[in-house]
């Protein structure tokens, strides 16, 4: 037994139908091997690097051997990471950084690069979605190279019906698109799936009712996926990845037991963030990423900043694929406050999606003695003026977070959204801003 992703990998790289974890290595390996020549080569970024190690890269315990590149390599990008002429460039992408200054990153990719994703995606939609399906996809699709756009792409060649939400539709219109559709599934932000599923068991409208929702391009906490699966009845299939992964990076299959790794394309590891050091099988901590044939941007042991950690055991699903795990946000987005409690996005979201009325939230703290977190709470319109009130006792029952803000420790500030849906834009994190530099805000 095996499934789509498996099939599909041994098809496109000649591997046995029963391939094993030896057959796949060497793949990785060969492949990771003359990546490292075609960047050496063509990159100016890693041609003048002068840390490289002599001879190829064997197994994984070789892959320390390596060194790093950091977000900062990419957003400075100088000298240029292209590897190819800018004639064979089809798409850039341009994103910001995390923070609020410095320059963008901009991630190229060859019609070959692109492909490699557009099948990816196609492959791995089908461990969930059938020919004939029409699909609500609610990621921004409206102009080209985006995800949204590439997964429209993939639901075609698979025989999907792609259904594209205009990307400013509200969660009532989002609501409204799929009872007409007559869609089975959905696909979007975790956030923006919530909210339109809150507001349509809450509307009076026709119950909705799903197969599956596919999250990405935001942390799915536990609450939010049980929140869907009510509103919905649906199976919830997580979807981990990065524009510079090409968007594509790991999806979760019917079993919920991780999410398997696209590992023809990209070789995972986990480091210890601190020192770098390769941590086992299981163990939590940074997820690194090297590119597997990528042309025109092939990048080398990319430290993602994200948290999880890698399961090698067999898949009750039959597929061979490495999964993801406990993708719980990035490091250092968390703050340590008295008595050593930490406060991070994943915890809030955990704390607050188990709430029925609660669509989104956003969190910022000033730091300082004592620190004041704000919270802004969109909701429901059944739960309008209830919300914020709901939303303190649930920070205050916290085993961690209430005695802080029982005892003055913590200031809580909780105040309410107009609409059941926040403004914001790419992955949301708590916002830390330091009470001496923060002024009136």
């Amino acid at each position: 037994m095996s499934g789509p992703l498996d099939d599909r990998l041994a098809e496109l790289h000649g591997l046995p139908r029963d391939f094993g974890r030896a057959d796949l290595e060497a793949l990785q390996f060969a492949r990771l091997n003359a990546t490292i020549a075609h960047a050496r080569r063509n990159s100016p970024f890693y041609r003048a690097r002068r840390d490289w190690p002599e001879g190829e890269i064997r197994d994984r315990r070789d892959l320390a051997r390596l060194p790093f590149t950091t977000a900062a390599d990419l957003a400075r990008a100088d000298p240029s990471f292209l590897a190819v002429s800018q004639s064979e460039v089809e798409r850039i992408v341009t994103l910001p950084t995390s923070g609020t200054v410095g320059p963008a990153k901009r991630v190229s990719f060859t019609a070959g690069d692109r492909e490699a994703t557009f099948d990816f995606f196609q492959h791995g939609m089908a461990l969930f979605t059938r020919p004939g399906d029409r699909v609500v996809v609610a990621f921004p699709a409206e102009r080209p190279g985006g995800v949204g756009d590439g997964l429209v792409a993939a639901l075609t060649r698979l025989g999907a019906t792609p259904v594209i939400a205009p990307s400013e539709a509200s969660p009532a219109e989002l609501a409204d698109l799929l009872r007409r559709s007559g869609a089975r599934i959905a696909a979007g932000p975790p956030v923006r799936l919530l909210a339109a599923a809150r507001v349509s068991a809450a509307d009076g409208g026709a119950p909705i009712r799903l197969d599956a929702a596919l999250v990405s391009s935001d942390h799915a906490s536990a609450s939010l996926r049980r929140g869907l699966e009510r509103a919905w009845g649906c199976a919830v299939h997580d979807h981990w990845g990065m524009t510079e992964t090409g968007y594509g990076g790991a999806v979760e299959c019917a079993a919920h037991a991780g999410l398997h790794v696209r590992e023809a394309d990209l070789l995972v590891e986990v480091v210890d963030p601190a020192t770098g050091a390769a941590l086992g099988v299981g163990e939590s901590g940074e997820i690194v990423v090297s590119t597997l044939g990528r042309r025109a941007m092939p990048l080398l042991r990319l430290r993602t900043g994200d948290r999880g950690r890698l399961i090698d055991a067999p898949c009750v699903c039959g597929s061979r694929l490495m999964r993801l795990d406990g993708i719980e946000g990035r490091f250092g987005d968390a703050a340590v406050l008295p008595g050593g409690v930490r406060l991070s996005m994943p915890r809030l979201d955990e704390l607050l999606f188990a709430l029925d009325g609660v669509c989104d939230v956003a969190a910022r703290l000033t730091e300082g003695a004592p620190s004041t977190l704000r919270l802004t709470i969109a909701a429901t319109a059944r739960a309008k003026g209830e919300a914020a009130a709901t939303a303190r006792a649930a920070i205050v029952a916290d085993a961690g977070l209430g005695p802080l803000v029982t005892s003055g420790a913590l200031r809580l500030d909780v105040v309410e959204a107009e609409g059941a849906l926040l403004l914001a834009r790419g992955k949301r994190r708590l916002i830390r801003e330091d009470a001496r530099c923060a002024g009136s805000s």
